[in-house]
């Protein structure tokens, strides 16, 4: 197996992922969960012999598009740092959102790259214990605006261009 790529398996496995800001892999990340959702709304009729069963469902808006994230903390680059927002000490001190790259690589050597935009943190904390390995982990959780597949990466994760929706 050559260095930077996935064991030739049919499951995935974390080996493959890499995580990004502004261009820098974050590190040490040691859980990642985006997740979305939606609502989907069934739609009933009245006075039917099908009274009471949904005829059709409505999808609704994405919600919930939030990134769940654990890392080991550093002392050479905490995680807020590591995500491009120097001195966070409070939440509210992140003026600008950012972009995450999450970039996976195959078993034949090709890059898949999806981009999380507008990223905000919501919440920032670490838990320290001193009753087991002693490693202080940080969590947070990021909300984002958009995911999207990028294509057509030439070299760094600045040139990629987004696809076209018909």
């Amino acid at each position: 197996m050559a260095y930077g790529y996935p064991p030739s398996t049919l499951t995935k496995t974390s080996h493959a992922l890499t995580i990004k800001v502004n261009g820098e892999a974050i590190g040490l990340i040691n859980g990642w969960n985006p997740t979305q959702s939606r609502t989907v709304t069934g739609i009933y009729e009245i006075g039917t012999d099908n009274s009471g069963n949904p005829v059709e469902y409505m999808p609704g808006n994405a919600t919930g598009l939030t990134i769940s994230i654990s890392r080991y903390d550093m002392y050479t680059k905490r995680m807020e740092e590591a995500f491009g927002t120097k001195d966070l000490v409070m939440l509210t001190r992140q003026s600008e959102p950012f972009d995450v790259h999450e970039v996976w690589k195959t078993v034949d050597g090709k890059d898949e790259r999806f981009i999380y935009t507008g990223c905000w943190f919501t919440s920032l904390g670490r838990t320290i214990r001193s009753d087991d390995n002693r490693i202080i982990n940080v969590n947070a959780t990021l909300v984002y605006t958009k995911k999207i597949k990028a294509t057509g990466i030439v070299g760094g994760v600045a040139s990629f261009s987004l696809p076209t929706i018909a």
